[in-house]
């Protein structure tokens, strides 16, 4: 037997403790992140609060007592973080289990690799797969599926409905949007009229189980980040009236000791967490301004011509300008508004899917495209309702070309009748 030597560098993450409070930090709204600062006060007297001149107390005259009480429920993180720290004991474990949710995305959907997590955590593939197996059993049912159809399959599970015929439903979903019905049938073994029977049960499933943790209701606070047109193109800023701050002191602390070991370990470990504190508070500012300047520079026609204007645009594109994993922009932009001259808008409301078009090799938004379909009803004749088919035609005359029936789906996101229903509703008119 020959033994063979040999050198390998590989580059991995593992998840720090700290690393994982800075993500915390990140994703804190300017008033929670008054309150964990508050806490941290108290706790530690090398760290002084400075609150911002414009924050409202709980008796503040701008201060929503409503608003307020609904704004306690968790983020997506904090509550499965929660879970985690539940679950799992073994400090390996919840390593890796750290480790897929910082790959949840906001749906609540986790589509990257198991093999990539236990490779960055430095784990065997079957103790990753054993983690995320025990995760996809945390509340909202649903969560950590790879796929859609999964998704719906974990929450029949939890609610005990997973049937045969429903199972056989919910892996054949392209037949059902396709209403292919007949096929979908012999697929399940069932007559034709007991599918809405079937689909009704299917239908009370949130197919993106995450997004119940967005926050979309309007800011109690004024937005955190201010966009404004110059003449040298649009300028970003944080608003900083709202925004704590702290400072390192040792005033409170008491004199040191040198023959005192425990206190001079005390003192190293406050100061220690104080600094750590503020580099945290720096790169989340940072980071917040760096992500919003990017979006904004890309956007810019959306602002000044509406949703019409607006481009192509994912987290993995902000995430490229700005060197972060589109996981953390996520976290950054999650319930950030930002005051434009259109108004206060959600930083996510900037981002929409590639709508390839196929013909001069340029790519729409899908709100670009939804503009088209909604812009050609509108100017049609209502004594003669255009067709799916004729839509697409007209679609492409003007460089979208879509599918009769993408135009269809894009018709029910606009709340258009079909052509037919259009037809009858002018005729009564």
């Amino acid at each position: 037997m020959e033994l063979i030597q040999s050198f390998q560098t590989r580059t991995t993450l593992a998840m720090t403790q700290r690393m994982l409070a800075s993500l915390r930090v990140l994703q804190m709204s300017n008033s929670d992140l008054t309150d964990y600062l508050t806490e941290k006060a108290q706790e530690n007297p090398c760290i002084e609060l400075r609150l911002p001149s414009g924050a409202g107390g709980a008796g503040g005259e701008d201060f929503d007592q409503i608003a307020a009480l609904r704004s306690d429920s968790p983020s997506l993180y904090s509550h499965v973080a929660d879970q985690i720290e539940l679950a799992f004991d073994d400090p390996k474990e919840r390593r890796v289990a750290f480790g897929f949710l910082e790959a949840l995305e906001p749906s609540g959907w986790m589509t990257t690799d198991p093999c990539v997590i236990a490779l960055s955590c430095q784990v065997s593939s079957g103790l990753a797969d054993a983690v995320l197996s025990q995760m996809k059993a945390f509340e909202p049912a649903g969560l950590f599926a790879g796929s859609l159809a999964e998704c719906l399959r974990l929450q029949a599970e939890d609610r005990g409905v997973l049937t045969w015929e429903l199972e056989a439903l919910i892996e054949n979903l392209p037949l059902l949007a396709d209403g292919r019905r007949r096929e979908l049938a012999e697929l399940c073994d069932c007559e034709i009229g007991d599918l809405p029977e079937i689909i009704a049960i299917l239908k009370q499933f949130d197919p993106k189980p995450g997004q119940s943790f967005l926050d979309d209701r309007p800011p109690v606070f004024p937005p955190d980040l201010t966009a404004t047109r110059t003449a040298d193109g649009w300028t970003v800023e944080l608003n900083r009236s709202n925004l704590p701050s702290i400072a390192i002191t040792d005033k409170a602390m008491p004199p040191l000791d040198r023959s005192h070991a425990e206190a001079r370990a005390y003192r190293t470990r406050a100061l220690s967490e104080a600094r750590w504190l503020t580099s945290a508070l720096i790169r989340r500012q940072t980071t917040l301004l760096q992500t919003a300047t990017a979006i904004i520079s890309r956007q810019g026609a959306f602002l000044e011509g509406g949703s019409g204007a607006l481009r192509p645009l994912s987290l993995a594109d902000i995430g490229e300008v700005v060197e972060l994993h589109p996981s953390t922009i996520s976290r950054a932009i999650a319930g950030r508004m930002i005051d434009t001259p259109m108004g206060a808008l959600p930083l996510k409301s900037f981002f929409s899917r590639s709508f390839p078009t196929g013909q001069d090799g340029m790519e729409h938004s899908q709100q670009a495209v939804l503009k088209v379909v909604e812009r050609i009803v509108s100017a049609e004749d209502t004594t003669k309702p255009l067709s799916d088919t004729a839509i697409a035609a007209l679609a492409a005359k003007e460089g979208v070309t879509i599918a009769r029936r993408t135009v269809a789906k894009f018709r029910g996101v606009l709340g258009i009748a079909s052509s037919y229903a259009r037809r009858v509703q002018s005729a009564v008119a």
